[in-house]
């Protein structure tokens, strides 16, 4: 019983097997040493070490879950590659178009949910957040462009590798500071309510400038691009679109979504009507704007403590 607990890589495999087949305690100790003469792989691995494994090939890379697996029997890389569920989304190469997204929505939601067999419609809510980038041009061999430039002033620079000229003024462009590489991602995600999973439809380099309109006009690409791509009939219809605790797009929240009062012929009037402090003001399909919950607890519990509020 000590054994089968302990913490060695390798060895709870063998318990495992033998203890379910019956084996005797001499058979035991016979194979725990040939093991150790011989060294032992395990291929059925359990989900910690799938997660482990996973963990250690998205920060440290394919060599360091080479080494772990040689040192510490965790999974390969292919083995984690066949077994992991990868989504990919279409890069940011350049301004925000309406394709990109389009291409994001169709392949990251609307495929996986036909596939796997989900017909059930249910609400979605949008959300969006900013995460660390590390500032770096990249290279795209399917686009044949460069990524990592800032979602704002990309439009104002070529951004494609399709001459040695068009390299040349892209880095004078970047020198100059016409663009910037982006210091932080925007990410927007759909979330459908009944499930865990979020689905990434957006993912574009933020250099920090961007003002209420950009954001504007981003969120409304991102419902247009949603209902003329069908996704609310084959997905859901959008119910929300909740932001962070961000004032640029607090703002570009308010503005979209704070635009027309619910009339009482509306299918959701009876239900908000009811709730009480709530407003009735809705934006495009009847959406609500909505916050990040911890944005809005921090928020409260600063007021509550700072000594200006008295």
């Amino acid at each position: 019983m000590a054994l089968s607990q302990c913490d060695a890589p390798w060895l709870q495999h063998i318990l495992h097997t033998l203890l379910k087949n019956g084996a005797s305690i001499q058979t035991i100790l016979h194979r725990i040493e040939d093991a150790v003469v011989n060294g032992y792989n395990p291929h059925s691995y359990n989900q910690a070490e799938f997660d482990l494994a996973l963990l250690v090939y998205r920060v440290g890379g394919a060599n360091l879950l080479t080494a772990l697996n040689q040192r510490l029997c965790l999974p390969a890389v292919r083995t984690v590659r066949n077994n992991t569920l990868s989504i990919k989304i279409t890069p940011t190469i350049g301004s925000i178009t309406s394709e990109t997204t389009a291409q994001n929505i169709r392949s990251v939601i609307i495929e996986p949910h036909a596939q796997s067999g989900q017909t059930t419609l249910r609400g979605v809510s949008l959300l969006t957040d900013e995460t660390a980038l590390e500032e770096a041009a990249t290279y795209h061999p399917a686009q044949n462009g460069v990524g990592g430039l800032c979602w704002k002033h990309a439009g104002v620079v070529y951004p494609y590798l399709d001459t040695y000229d068009s390299a040349e003024q892209l880095a004078q462009k970047i020198s100059s500071g016409n663009v910037h590489l982006g210091k932080e991602m925007s990410v927007i995600v759909a979330h459908c309510f009944g499930e865990d999973q979020t689905y990434p439809v957006l993912a574009a380099p933020s250099c920090k400038e961007e003002d209420h309109t950009d954001w504007e006009a981003l969120m409304y690409n991102i419902i247009e691009s949603w209902y003329d791509n069908d996704a609310h009939k084959k997905v859901g219809p959008l119910w929300s679109f909740a932001t962070d605790g961000d004032a640029t797009r607090r703002k570009a929240g308010h503005k979209i979504f704070l635009q027309a009062k619910l009339i009482p012929s509306s299918p959701i009037y009876g239900i908000l009507s009811g709730l009480t402090g709530l407003n009735l003001y809705t934006g495009p399909h009847d959406m609500t704007l909505d916050f990040d919950y911890k944005h809005i607890l921090k928020r409260k519990l600063f007021f509550e403590l700072s000594p200006e509020s008295g």
